[in-house]
């Protein structure tokens, strides 16, 4: 029988072989750290700066089982984040307090902007209320995003203790 030293020991040289994936369950401040980026690249419709969010081959489903609202890879998170982004303005992105197992992270956002294609009446306002499921792949990285999204015509705050864990 194995002693838990020589268990650890192989075990590390499997990982390191890619024969077993190793997952540093992320912390708190890194989802924290990322979603606060993800919302000031999308208030400043910076494509740019929110792939660099995403791992090279990340996959990235707008809404879940659709083909075409479903991108993998930084170049196909950017044309995306380009075309979605570009006719909104004025948005504001809050965040709740995540909830964490492991590599993977839920964060509520609620999202208020003006999107004249969405809203035609009055001032253009939208809410969007939004849970994404993150999967870290490094404390700065994510390898997958799922979107589960309500949109609401009009500009709608938070209810009381929205966003509490």
């Amino acid at each position: 029988m194995m002693n838990r030293r020589t268990l650890l020991a192989a075990g590390l040289a499997m990982a390191a072989m890619g024969l077993v994936a190793c997952e540093r369950p992320v912390e708190r401040t890194d989802v924290v750290h990322w979603i606060e980026a993800y919302g000031k690249a999308w208030e400043t419709k910076d494509a740019d700066a929110a792939v660099q969010l995403f791992t090279e081959n990340a996959i990235y489903e707008a809404i879940p089982g659709v083909n075409d609202q479903t991108f993998v890879g930084r170049s196909a998170i950017h044309t995306y984040w380009e075309n979605i982004t570009a006719g909104q303005s004025d948005v504001m992105v809050q965040h709740g307090e995540p909830l964490m197992e492991g590599n993977r992270a839920t964060v509520e956002l609620w999202v208020t902007m003006r999107v004249p294609a969405l809203n035609p009446e009055g001032e253009h306002w939208v809410t969007l209320i939004e849970t994404n499921v993150l999967y870290f792949d490094t404390a700065d990285q994510v390898s997958r995003n799922v979107e589960y999204w309500n949109l609401i015509m009009g500009k709608v705050s938070p209810p009381a203790g929205w966003g509490a864990d």
